[in-house]
């Protein structure tokens, strides 16, 4: 069942999308968005693919479509816009009838520090903890239970959800968003073994995170040894990321839940790690490069390029043999080997 969101005439939402509204449309409103087997008017339905069409029993007050999909006959009995690009259009109308609004003003239940600088329309939400000397500019919003450490600076219009924990020093762009329970700057995980004991490596670096970059619940991303771990402007990481000590994340990058990258990893601009890959430490990913699902990296890839190594999942039984046999795989290859010659 789809929310019920903000009226908008469809009028509005076809100049969103660079198109020539018809006539009579400034008097048609709709306010959800709904999928093709579930359409609860007035809505708007996004479809990009012919089977969408197939699960349409109700046509949608106004049906949104790939170009070239729709049938004259359909085009007849409904209103209609076609675009190149469907999901960037479902993007603008979302956010048009499900606009983010967020509360402003300082919780009284808040506790801030000494020297902190708060511009205006900020929102502090309760038992929230800003250290000494943080500075907020416009428009940050920073929900119930989060902890702000000293010397910290968050940009203008950047949005910080409930219980996240940002470390000291740390510094955030504009429009950045962080989800529930992050934590930002912890100290990086490293260590020095001598007689028998671990001894931690005290961190003294930063974490800087660039505007509208967006960090997913529960990740984890570690401040740098002697310098900084850098977050690109327009990254995006998923829930469960993380992030190991002085990583280099370029420009829109996209991180997929539950990736891991060791100390001093830089990822190029635009390059894409699919859910659960592993990078070993010091490695150089290329710009522009995918990692498949579950794929282990220990090698520097090249600028785009597809990179992936996925074992499906088999009988137990059925992988054990095979393991057998890739235990043999040397001694069987000389035993080829020699009886070539």
């Amino acid at each position: 069942m789809s929310i019920e969101g903000k009226r908008v005439s469809l009028t509005t939402l076809a100049k969103l999308l660079n198109k020539d509204p018809r006539k009579g449309w400034e008097n048609l409103f709709v306010n959800r968005v709904c999928s093709p087997e579930n359409v609860q008017n007035p809505c708007v339905v996004v479809i990009s693919e012919r089977k969408h069409l197939e699960e349409l029993k109700t046509l949608p007050t106004l049906l949104v479509a790939k170009n070239g999909l729709l049938p004259p006959e359909l085009k007849e009995k409904t209103n209609t816009l076609e675009v190149e690009n469907p999901r960037l259009a479902l993007a603008l109308i979302m956010k048009e009838i499900y606009p983010q609004n967020h509360p402003n003003g300082i919780s009284p239940k808040a506790t801030l520090g000494k020297g902190v600088k708060i511009g205006k329309g900020v929102f502090i939400g309760d038992f929230t903890y800003i250290g000494n000397n943080v500075t907020l500019e416009d428009n940050v919003k920073i929900y119930p239970g989060c902890y702000i450490g000293d010397y910290t600076f968050i940009g203008e219009g950047t949005v910080i959800y409930p219980n996240v924990v940002i470390f000291p020093n740390t510094v955030i762009g504009k429009k950045v968003k962080i989800y529930p329970g992050a934590v930002i700057g912890r100290e990086g995980f490293g260590f020095v073994t001598y007689r028998g004991k671990h001894i931690k490596i005290h961190h003294a670096g930063i974490v800087v995170i660039e505007d509208n970059a967006e960090i997913g619940a529960n990740s984890c991303i570690d401040r740098a040894l002697l310098e900084q771990t850098t977050i690109g402007e327009d990254t995006k990481i998923d829930n469960l990321v993380q992030v190991g000590h002085n990583c280099h994340l370029g420009r829109g990058v996209i991180l997929v839940g539950q990736v891991g990258l060791s100390g001093s990893v830089k990822v190029g601009e635009y390059s894409i790690l699919a859910g659960q890959v592993g990078v070993a430490d010091h490695i150089k990913i290329g710009r522009e490069v995918i990692v498949t699902a579950k794929s282990g990296v220990t090698k520097d890839l090249q600028d785009r390029k597809v990179y992936g190594a996925i074992l499906p999942a088999m009988e137990w039984s059925k992988w054990k043999r095979i393991y057998t046999l890739l235990l043999k795989l040397p001694e069987l290859f000389q035993k080829i080997r020699r009886s070539s010659k």
